[in-house]
């Protein structure tokens, strides 16, 4: 096995030179534009990333013969090589490791950053400045001077002359798109690192079926090759590949190392070494077949959830600006109760007269609570203050997150009122919140009073800045106008419709033949390829596959909704607790 494991790394290796012999050939960066162009052109919504489907979509663009699972891959090896959780994205840096050659300035530059916004600062200063030959503090012109142009180091201790040509600019991205030439040679270079990509995952598949291969063999192999140090070095390496007698080229020990090793000056510990050539099975459209009704239509209704959820989204909107959650509280619990009950808001509905069922309310207030996690009490038929601030505050706002997280309605209160009243210290380490004792628009600058950190505070003690909005009086009570009780039910009654439409869908979904937890365990096991739970990159995978249509923000409000709580993925309970009709069983009627 110790050869074995040892003769799989030489054949990474020469996927490897594959892939930098293929960033040779094409050079996509020589012509005229640059990466920020070329990512562009694979990330034209703005997104800030790149997905597998939009490799697919250049690989259709141009006709080229690369297979969907092949793009998977490559986007699961990109994953890899940057080390840290699986994201199924390829970011602006993992884009230029894929262009530039490994033994360029600016593959080391892109792989040593830790964001986007740093490797494009470093590309700038390698693309337009000059390092001084002596200190190497970089410089460059603010004009162009041909006919002289000498320039001095202005570091005082340095003071070296020597010769500069670039001149500075605002930015990276000079203007200039991509050109046809250079989409259909980045096209190319997608396609043969695709084809890499895709070996390197059926070696470590074929790898992982050798009997005797597990966890605590690859622990064997690693103790053998660092002599049962903590870490390999590449003398160790070498000295391994020796010993085993297993030709390698100190190209392809070169082209390991820098596999193997996040950082050229680091050596290789047990996660990166484990990391390389574990076989994490990833979800491949060519070993699926399961395309039958119940899967579309499964598919198909938690796409029209998302969809759902967009209305209810664009309904906060109609909500009265400002207006705190006590008050709408208040406003809907004259008696004082504590909770909201079905009954509250069915009234506000006949107050205005409008044309909302009882049923719809029900089924809103049943919707609330689906998307509570599965530790927080809930009382079917009535609403805490914390579950209607779901029904106010839009997914993923701050809001939003105090009153779904909070425990209780006081904790919910207490920290909305440090959010309304307060600032937050600006250091990540201390976030303590800080409010002025009095006016002071002249200096309004503060001091943490636990890091000593300076910042800008307006927020003053005692703000009766919502009694002056006419929102509360004195004593608390509330004085909603007509027309705010009337926004209100506006936005109630769009919630409520969207919710009676997301039940009519999953008693449509029940009424399917064969619709049962087998039928949707099935389904499941066909996003998830068979593991216990599958995330965002999975079933975008699967509606591409599918052809199942579905935008970026359907599939965010997807994922906000089967993952409540911010998790990187679905598991069986949370996928079926979305799709069961919240009044009757499997099946029923």
């Amino acid at each position: 096995m110790l050869r074995t494991i040892l003769q799989a790394m030489v054949r990474q290796a020469g996927c490897d030179a594959e892939a930098e012999d293929a960033k040779a050939l094409l050079r996509p960066t020589s012509g005229g534009c640059g990466l920020l162009a070329l990512f562009k052109v694979l990330d034209p919504q703005g997104k800030s990333y790149i997905l597998d489907t939009d490799l697919l979509q250049l690989c259709k663009e141009h006709e080229a013969p690369t297979s969907f699972a092949s793009l998977c891959a490559l986007v699961h090896e990109v994953d890899i090589r940057r080390g840290g959780p699986l994201t199924g994205r390829i970011s602006f840096r993992d884009l230029g490791t894929l262009v530039f050659p490994i033994d360029s300035k600016e593959f080391k530059a892109l792989s040593d950053s830790s964001t986007d916004a740093e490797a494009k600062s470093v590309l700038y200063l390698l693309q337009f400045t000059e390092p001084c030959p002596r200190c190497g503090m970089r410089v460059q012109r603010d004009a162009d001077a041909t006919a002289c142009p000498n320039v001095v180091c202005p570091c005082h201790s340095c003071q070296t002359p020597f010769r500069c040509y670039l001149v500075g600019r605002d930015n990276l991205y000079d203007g200039r798109s991509a050109m046809p030439a250079d989409r259909f040679t980045l096209c190319k270079l997608v396609a043969a690192a695709a084809r890499t990509a895709e070996n390197l995952e059926l070696d470590r598949k074929r790898l992982a079926s050798e009997p005797g291969f597990d966890h605590l063999t690859l622990k064997s192999v690693f103790a053998y090759i660092s002599a049962g140090a903590s870490t390999i070095g590449s003398c160790a390496l070498r000295q391994a590949f020796r010993d085993q007698h297993v030709p390698v080229s100190e190209k392809e020990l070169d082209l390991m190392w820098q596999r193997y090793a996040p950082h050229e000056d680091e050596e290789v510990t047990f996660e990166h070494f484990l990391r390389q050539l574990r076989y994490d099975p990833m979800w491949t459209p060519e070993d699926c077949h399961a395309t039958n009704k119940i899967l579309m239509s499964v598919l198909q209704t938690v796409v029209r959830q998302a969809t759902s959820d967009s209305e209810a989204e664009d309904a906060k909107a109609l909500l009265p600006k400002g207006c705190p959650l006590p008050a709408l509280f208040r406003t809907l619990d004259p008696y004082g109760k504590g909770y909201l009950m079905d009954t509250d808001f069915w009234q506000l509905v006949q107050d205005f007269r409008g044309s909302s069922s009882f049923g719809s309310i029900c089924a809103m207030l049943q919707e609330i609570q689906l998307r509570r996690r599965y530790d927080q009490l809930n009382y079917p038929g009535r609403l805490s203050m914390r579950e209607f601030g779901a029904l106010i505050f839009p997914l993923g706002s701050p809001e939003y997150k105090v009153t779904h997280a909070a425990t209780s309605d006081v904790q919910a209160k207490s920290e909305l009122y440090l959010m309304q009243n307060s600032d937050k210290c600006p250091n990540p380490k201390c976030g303590v919140r800080v409010q002025r004792d009095s006016d002071s628009s002249g200096c309004p600058e503060v001091e943490c009073p636990l890091c000593c950190t300076p910042f800008l505070c307006t927020k003053v003690v005692g703000d009766r800045t919502a009694i002056r909005s006419g929102w509360d009086d004195e004593t608390g009570s509330t004085r909603l106008s007509v027309a705010a009780r009337q926004q209100l039910h506006r936005a109630i009654a769009a919630q409520a419709h969207a919710a009676d439409e997301l039940e009519k869908d999953r008693l449509r979904l029940a009424q399917l033949l064969g619709y049962d937890a087998t039928g949707l365990s099935d389904v499941f096991n066909f996003v998830a390829q068979g593991r216990t739970s599958f995330s965002l990159a999975d079933l975008r995978r699967t509606l591409c596959h599918l052809h199942i249509k579905a935008t970026e923000r359907d599939l965010d409000l997807v994922w906000k909704r089967y993952a409540p709580s911010g998790s990187a993925t679905v598991t069986f309970p949370d996928f079926i607790r979305q799709l069961k009709p919240l009044n009757h069983g499997l099946g029923g009627a």
